[in-house]
């Protein structure tokens, strides 16, 4: 097994660099950067790859069958850099669902339309990564209730609130008050529901493939409309 750049301790004398690094000295007194100080990229990349290897683990095994020990040696690290990253098994589960919801971030600054939220939601939330830790939870539900209950509040109970603060935004305009949404956060639920419905339902049950983008704005389109022409 390697020995991971994020593991490799300094060895030999050490300086300090102005900035508080700790550096070693070359022959001619020169400080540069020790070994052990990875690129972020590479740890950025390092850190995908360990949330990927957890979920195909998780879809075989179940969060109860899949170890650490076992995401580690799919990866080639060590268990100690799978803990440094994600602390324990429920942290990585529930990097992996946070991961899901990254699209969302920027409509909470108001960067994403609606229907452009809803089709992202749609793709992602049908696809095999999501599709993959829904059927575990619902696996798990009773034997680790509180992994349910999180995983709500995280997943599907932050997806509404970034749809009703879309709605929100939808009220006024630069023509003035937009009363499609009148009521945000009830539509963003009703919406929510739609964005997954019986497509979900049948992705669950293995009975369809996932969404291709066109197919997914589709949907987002079908439920927007049907909630708000409703609500008008």
């Amino acid at each position: 097994m390697r020995r991971e750049p994020e593991e490799t301790d300094a060895t030999g004398p050490a300086a300090t660099h102005p900035s508080g690094r700790t550096a070693r000295s070359g022959p001619a007194g020169a400080a540069r950067r020790g070994p052990g100080r990875p690129r972020r990229e590479d740890v950025d990349a390092r850190r995908t790859e360990i949330l990927e290897a957890a979920v195909r683990l998780f879809a075989e095994r179940g969060f109860t069958g899949t170890t650490i020990e076992a995401v580690a040696l799919a990866v080639g690290a060590t268990k100690r850099t799978v803990y440094r990253h994600f602390t324990d098994k429920t942290g990585l589960f529930f990097a992996a669902v946070d991961r899901l919801h990254v699209h969302e971030r920027p409509a909470v600054h108001g960067t994403a339309d609606l229907e452009q939220l809803a089709t992202r939601m749609v793709h992602i939330l049908h696809g095999d990564d999501a599709v993959t830790l829904h059927r575990l939870v619902i696996a798990e539900s009773r034997q680790h209730p509180q992994l349910a209950a999180t995983f709500y509040e995280q997943g599907p109970a932050r997806s509404i609130e970034v749809l009703a603060a879309s709605l929100d935004r939808r009220r006024t305009t630069a023509g003035g008050p937009d009363d499609s949404a009148p009521d945000a956060p009830g539509a963003a639920e009703a919406i929510y529901t739609l964005l997954l419905g019986e497509p979900h339902r049948r992705r669950l049950l293995g009975l369809a493939p996932a969404p291709s983008y066109e197919e997914a704005r589709a949907h987002a389109r079908h439920a927007i409309d049907t909630v708000l022409r409703r609500q008008a």
